[in-house]
């Protein structure tokens, strides 16, 4: 069983989803980023040394860059 087997049914590719992420600044001090965008790709990373775990790729809305998130970390946003 890998973490995110349970979150496979609730988002899929296309999804527009939001998450959220602790950003420091230059004092080290933490701030709470919230980002939206769409999922490109789902898959599993497997490695001999950790659990495998369920991870989405997301093109976030306002850079254009892809992230990687743990599928548990995410949040599909309701739209028209």
């Amino acid at each position: 069983m890998a973490l995110g087997d349970a979150y496979l049914n609730k988002v899929k590719v296309g999804d527009y989803v939001k998450w959220r992420s602790i950003v420091r600044d230059q004092n080290y001090e933490e701030n709470i980023v919230e980002y939206r965008g769409l999922i490109i790709k789902i898959y599993k990373v497997v490695n001999q040394f950790t659990r495998p775990v369920h991870c989405a790729k997301i093109l976030e809305n306002k850079s254009g860059k892809t992230y990687t998130v743990l599928l548990h970390k995410i949040e599909k946003v309701e739209t028209n």
